[in-house]
């Protein structure tokens, strides 16, 4: 026993001596380049030396004037995405063109202190990371820094739909129950998933998915991982689901002007998105009940880096709330990095709740939050419309809404709480230790609050 024990003593000693002298301690997993896909031309990155690859995803899109109504013509927009797995502390290296004059590591909230070295931005971390790098004017760098997988599967196993790594092209996937779509690291696959009245389903692997997930009335589904990018309509449309779970997912919607929301639970219940990073085109998270059959309970959103990009809160909860009651929503421990673009309701905010429809929501918690500078519009939508901006219903409720320990670092933008009739009111809001351009909020004046008279008992709390 003795003899174990001062064995187990001199390897821990040899080990941290190793981390001292530079990581020797360190794992680090890079993944196989996909064939097909560009290269970044405007940076490289190692992780403690190793090469890490970075894809340059460029896109075309339609500019648009909000306030003319018309289109601007076509631009460019891109964004670099790097992913690799690590365990230990890990110093990571960006290498550009130029000498970097500024630069921004987000979400600010991680306080990751860097050192810049003429064109070489260095630092270090040691747990996993989804991180957002703004360099000089570049397109943005994503970095996927997760924990090694667990339990990789391979070729040849049963009831396993197995694409490895390379590319591939089905077109369309159709799920069956008790089924596992694994995507590998080094894959990337250029088809639609669709799926309907399913059980015990799971889509998984670190690879990529060129393409949207639509599956409906389903059981037990579990999603993790994969890199998913779209390009035409939501891109994980989840309807009358049940039990369902998005872990570690990275979502980049790109090339329309709205439509592409990042994940939507439509009509779902017990349904829980965590640890996810979605950069969208429309809504990063989109919550709807459109079925007047149906209704929603229980979703949670969780430990999330949600990028804005156009058109785009980080969570709403509407438009479509035509069905059953919206309620037990939580989102907490999430940074909103970026929410812009104009709407239907005059731009969108880093979080709202848009009541389109009749539904009444109810006991909706946001806690920890925190939204970075790049809001264009608004901090905050609580809204009651008349229910005919995407239908004909009559208009819906709001009620029971807790906003605890929530940052606007932008303090100049509005919160709009904006009731409908006095049937059709925005009540029992309760605004708890939460601050506005580092302002603590202890009643409406402390910021641009825009309340109307269909509003009743809008609290402030403040230590």
């Amino acid at each position: 026993m003795k003899s174990k024990s001062l064995l187990k003593l001199i390897i821990f000693l040899i080990c941290t001596a190793e981390i001292v002298l530079n990581s020797s301690c360190v794992t680090i997993v890079t993944y196989p380049t996909p064939p097909g896909l560009k290269t970044s031309p405007d940076l490289k990155l190692t992780v403690s030396n190793k090469p890490v690859w970075v894809e340059r995803i460029e896109t075309k899109l339609d500019t648009f004037n909000y306030t003319t109504g018309i289109y601007g013509g076509m631009k460019m927009e891109a964004m670099d995405a790097a992913g690799f797995s690590f365990e230990g502390k890990v110093r990571i290296n960006i290498t550009v063109s130029d000498d970097i004059v500024r630069y921004v590591i987000r979400p600010k909230s991680r306080n990751i202190s860097a050192s810049v070295n003429g064109n070489e931005l260095s630092f270090e971390i040691d747990s996993p990371q989804k991180l957002y790098i703004e360099i000089n004017d570049l397109p943005h760098l994503a970095i996927f820094a997760d924990a090694p997988e667990k339990e990789p599967q391979s070729e040849g196993s049963r009831d396993i739909l197995y694409f490895g790594p390379g590319e591939h092209k089905p077109g369309k996937i159709e799920l069956q129950s008790n089924q596992t779509l694994y995507i590998a690291a080094g894959a990337i696959v250029y088809a639609d998933i669709t799926g309907r009245d399913l059980a015990n389903v799971t889509i998984r692997g670190r690879g990529m998915l060129n393409g949207n997930v639509r599956i409906s009335g389903t059981r037990n589904l579990n999603v993790s991982d994969v890199f998913i990018r779209n390009t035409k309509g939501w891109t994980n449309t989840l309807t009358d689901c049940q039990y369902c779970r998005y872990s570690n997912i990275k979502v980049f919607s790109y090339e329309g002007i709205w439509g592409l929301d990042g994940i939507n639970p439509v009509s779902s219940k017990n349904f829980s998105i965590d640890n996810c990073f979605m950069r969208c085109r429309d809504d990063c998270v989109a919550i709807k009940s459109m079925d007047p059959k149906l209704s929603v309970d229980s979703v949670s959103v969780t430990n999330c880096v949600m990028v804005g990009w156009s058109c785009s809160d980080g969570v709403t909860l509407g438009f479509e709330l035509n069905g059953g009651p919206v309620q037990n929503i939580s989102v907490k421990n999430c940074d909103i990095l970026y929410a812009r673009g104009g709407g239907r309701t005059g731009g969108h905010a880093g979080f709202s709740i848009v009541c389109d429809g009749p539904a009444t929501v109810q006991n909706i918690l946001f806690e920890d939050i925190r939204i970075e500078e790049q809001v264009e519009f608004r901090n905050l939508e609580l809204i009651i419309t008349d229910g005919t901006l995407y239908g004909i219903d009559p208009p819906g409720h709001i009620k029971n809404v807790i906003m605890r320990n929530i940052s606007w670092e932008n303090g100049d933008k509005p919160f709009i709480i904006s009731g409908f009739s006095s049937e059709n009111k925005v009540e029992n809001v309760i605004f708890q230790n939460c601050t506005s351009g580092g302002k603590p909020l202890r009643s409406s004046a402390d910021a641009d609050f825009r309340i109307n008279e269909f509003t009743d008992n809008i609290i402030f709390q403040a230590d």
